[in-house]
């Protein structure tokens, strides 16, 4: 009868077994920043609806729109505010501020924000945002 060594062609050899330790980490290296945006993207795509239905219960208590997303917040001196719509207004997950649009009645990353891939901002091919107004659906997107 043959007897084989254990350690004969037993498991992996250390050589292996960094080789594997360094694929994976090259792996999760290269998925680290996708995964991170994809995080940053989708925070704020639940900020801007958030503000969105503040925004949608402010008009219905005051019947008008805020002037800012600090009447969200603390009292502006308007008829029929009930309150706080919002603990306090988010920041974007790149930092900096959410902006108001009148005009367009949207909420999101403004054009001209430092830190914010541009695709993002209003305006961009992926832009963020969510109208606002009355007359639309809560919280309808706009992706341009």
């Amino acid at each position: 009868m043959i007897q084989k060594n254990i350690n004969e062609n037993g498991g992996m050899t250390l050589l292996q077994l960094l080789i594997l330790v360094i694929i994976a980490i090259i792996i999760g290296a290269l998925s680290f920043p996708p995964w991170r945006e994809y995080r940053k993207v989708s925070a704020a795509d639940i900020d801007v609806e958030t503000i969105a239905i503040a925004i949608q219960k402010y008009v219905k208590h005051t019947g008008g729109y805020p002037a800012n997303l600090d009447a969200l917040v603390t009292d502006p001196g308007v008829e029929g505010w009930r309150g706080n719509y919002l603990e306090s207004v988010p920041e974007t997950p790149w930092g900096g501020d959410y902006v108001l649009h009148q005009n367009t009645y949207k909420i999101g990353i403004a054009k001209n924000h430092p830190r914010v891939p541009e695709k993002y901002r209003i305006g961009g091919v992926a832009e963020i945002s969510r109208v606002y107004h009355a007359d639309a659906r809560l919280g309808e997107k706009y992706w341009w």
